[in-house]
Order: structure tokens, then C-alpha cells, then sequence
């Protein structure tokens, strides 16, 4: 997924204000958005780290990193 597409997915996430939406992608990641919070919350299940953003920005960004890892050069 690229930048735009990622942003355009968490936007709509946004407009269901009377749910709280789970997205997972097995063993990746799940991608929670709390309306109670209005924060975005991302777990990644290689770690089990969770980690909340509070702006769409920042989600945006963390979630493009994690769908599209730099390749590291001579591997």
C-alpha cells in the first residue's frame, strides 16, 4: 500500500464514529481505531509492541513502514 491509499483507509476508519474498528493482518499487525479515544493503536505481533497515535499523520507514516520494510542494500 502506498501513502495515499493507507491515509484514505484510516480516514474512513474515522467516519464510522459509532464503532471501534479492529483491522488485522495475521501475523503483522492489527490496527485498532478507538472513537472513544479517536486514537489509532498498532500492534505488531513479531513483538507484541502496541503503540497509540493520535493523529492520522503519524499512523500513516507507521503503518507505510511497516507494510513496506526498506529492503537493506546487498541482502
Amino acid at each position: 500500500m502506498n501513502i495515499t491509499e493507507i491515509k484514505k483507509m484510516l480516514r474512513t476508519l474515522i467516519e464510522y464514529e459509532d464503532s471501534t474498528i479492529t483491522h488485522t493482518i495475521p501475523d503483522l499487525i492489527e490496527l485498532l481505531y478507538c472513537k472513544a479515544s479517536q486514537t489509532f493503536q498498532i500492534t505488531t505481533f513479531s513483538d507484541d509492541k502496541v503503540s497509540t497515535y493520535y493523529d492520522i499523520d503519524t499512523a500513516c507514516d507507521v503503518l507505510y513502514l511497516i507494510l513496506n520494510p526498506v529492503k537493506e542494500k546487498g541482502l
